[in-house]
């Protein structure tokens, strides 16, 4: 009877460590959990600060900003940001090198496009990725768009 015991609380010991453990060395782990928090961040700097004409209206997107926040030649001077999507990770504030991030603007229709400048900036994620999606409604250009911010 002793022995059974012995081996019962040995056997329940075992299985609290081996359950236990694993909790205690998550924290330093590797996730992808910081990516969701960087998609949700840089979407809506976009559409809280950066595209915005007035931050007391976010989510209504200045069309000049916008198509100049995606297109290198056109630099309109009265805009919220210091940087385009030429330096992406720069402009929404993202500092790990080691994210990749994708902006997409799409109106309903799918058209990515606003006064002949394609509404994407960075490069598309590779098939398989472990991607981050964020989403907010806006309006530009007296339509409604998705803005799509992708992180891995």
């Amino acid at each position: 009877m002793d022995y059974a015991v012995g081996v019962s609380v040995f056997l329940l010991v075992v299985a609290f460590v081996f359950g236990f453990v694993p909790s205690l060395i998550s924290p330093f782990t590797d996730d992808a959990t910081d990516a969701v928090v960087v998609a949700d961040r840089a979407a809506d700097r976009l559409t809280g600060d950066l595209l915005v004409a007035d931050p007391a209206r976010p989510s209504v997107l200045d069309a000049d900003c916008t198509v100049g926040f995606f297109d290198d030649s056109l630099t309109p001077a009265d805009c919220r940001y210091d940087s385009n999507a030429s330096d992406l990770a720069g402009a929404l504030g993202i500092g790990a090198p080691a994210r990749s991030v994708n902006v997409t603007l799409v109106d309903g229709t799918g058209n990515r496009t606003l006064d002949g400048t394609e509404l994407v900036a960075g490069p598309e994620p590779a098939r398989g990725a472990d991607v981050s999606v964020s989403r907010r409604a806006v309006l530009l250009d007296d339509r409604d768009w998705t803005v799509l911010v992708r992180v891995w």
